[in-house]
């Protein structure tokens, strides 16, 4: 065989055929194309065939190829040079020469399709439907009652009738958590909250001077009678909770256990924030909490941003009829003049055309490749939902989680270490790993493989003082 043969046979070994009804055809292409990668069958630096050859050798129209080689650009799996071909991306490898980002909970770019033609074209038709005058103009919240009903509407599917009560929009979820405390909380109160919980509802309280008191849990949530215990010991009025695809445990307390965790909040007449950014990722989530509190003394906080674009900055907040919804407005405007209404505008225009729900579903299909992607690297230890935005991972007994994120940040690498999370001294040896982060699923390959070999690595000696 001549060299030239071997190469071109190389080129051709990682191809098989193609399955009807698995998908569009130059998607299982470039799914082809990252599972050869991650096998290892193809090497960064190494050649992708020509796409008149890959074409003849699958039987499809060099169009569906030429689709599927932009597709693999897109995701960062190959790289084009023009009179040269296309070849393997090839992630930077020397220690901390590359940075990847897995520290945050954001979405990952699409791949079906770019997210700045869904910009575009949303603002684009935004402008076309509203003066650029009333789109420049401050949030004062009564300019958003269009707004307001396209949120009605995007959050029917969780709420049923309770999204047609009062709602109002905030400039992000974290804005809405800060303001809400300040309604109905003074200082020196006591707020309950799992014992594992969002580091902006921390800092939150913290900054408002509050007691921030872990609630006992299982594998499914809080416990009821833990939440009447704590009650009882502190007279704790307000609880925060995130039950759906919990952040950063994973978890996603079930409806039976919603139920009963409602019950005791009813009897108690404590105060409920439910955090729920991640429903609609999931096709199986349970109802909303606020659905089994029948919306009583519950604010209830849907995000877009982690769902379908963190720029977005768009919560929607279900205020509890006997809650003080004016109060909650001049709180979001003291903080921060309320939200864009460019960007409300924009949510509204997603929401009304369909969009929202395409992005949506580009959004679950990318985060569902990485969640794959991740299951083939990382150990069985690691909790994750499929469509989920982060993985939850225990650490062997010879790392300290502080010590681990260090040596992972000296590589290049960020993720978040239990204690950022943990409401007592003891947070446990886990990493939170968000898999949205990265610019592409190489990217996010090279990033899981380096957390595999270091979890292979023995530290045993003392973690630097934290401070």
């Amino acid at each position: 065989m001549s060299e030239l043969e071997s190469k071109a046979s190389h080129q051709l070994a990682w191809i098989r055929p193609l399955v009807a009804g698995a998908g569009p055809r130059y998607l299982q292409i470039v799914d082809l194309i990252g599972e050869a990668v991650r096998q290892e069958k193809l090497a960064p630096g190494d050649q992708v065939p020509p796409q008149r050859a890959l074409a003849a050798a699958l039987g499809v129209d060099l169009t569906t190829v030429t689709r599927a080689y932009t597709e693999a650009r897109n995701r960062g799996l190959i790289e084009s040079f023009g009179g040269r071909g296309s070849f393997v991306a090839t992630p930077g490898n020397a220690a901390g020469a590359v940075r990847i980002d897995l520290s945050m909970n954001v979405p990952p770019q699409p791949a079906g399709r770019s997210l700045g033609d869904f910009v575009r074209t949303g603002v684009e038709e935004l402008f076309l439907r509203q003066s650029s005058q009333r789109l420049s103009a401050y949030d004062t919240g009564s300019r958003n009652s269009s707004a307001i009903q396209a949120g009605q509407a995007w959050l029917g599917p969780a709420l049923g009738d309770l999204a047609h009560g009062n709602l109002i929009m905030s400039a992000g979820t974290q804005a809405a958590i800060f303001a809400i405390l300040l309604s109905v909380t003074r200082r020196g109160d006591t707020v309950l909250c799992d014992p594992l919980t969002y580091p902006g509802f921390l800092l939150a309280a913290r900054k408002l001077d509050l007691r921030v008191v872990a609630v006992a849990s299982d594998g499914e949530g809080v416990l009821p009678d833990a939440i009447e215990k704590a009650h009882r010991a502190t007279g704790a009025g307000v609880i925060y909770l995130n039950p759906t695809l919990h952040n950063p445990t994973t978890r996603t307390m079930p409806a039976g256990r919603r139920q009963e965790v409602a019950a005791v909040l009813r009897k108690l007449k404590i105060t409920l924030m439910e955090d729920d950014p991640y429903w609609f990722l999931l096709n199986d989530a349970p109802p909303p909490l606020a659905t089994f509190t029948g919306g009583q003394r519950t604010y209830y906080m849907a995000s877009l941003s982690k769902c379908l674009w963190p720029s977005l900055r768009t919560a929607f907040v279900l205020v509890p009829e006997d809650g003080d919804g004016a109060s909650l407005q001049e709180n979001l405007r003291a903080s921060g003049m309320g939200g864009s209404p460019l960007l409300f505008g924009l949510s509204e225009q997603w929401i009304r055309t369909g969009m929202a729900r395409q992005l949506l579903v580009e959004v679950q299909r990318e985060a569902r490749a990485r969640q794959t992607l991740a299951r083939s690297l990382l150990p069985k230890s690691a909790s994750a939902h499929p469509s989920g935005l982060h993985i939850w991972l225990p650490l062997p007994p010879q790392w300290n989680s502080q010590l681990f994120v260090d040596t992972l940040e000296q590589r290049g690498i960020a993720v978040a270490g239990s204690d950022a999370f943990s409401t007592e001294p003891d947070p446990g040896n886990a990493v939170r790993i968000s898999v949205g982060g990265a610019a592409s699923q190489a990217e996010l390959s090279h990033a899981l493989q380096q957390i595999g070999n270091l979890l292979q690595e023995d530290r045993r000696r003392g973690a630097r003082p934290i401070v």
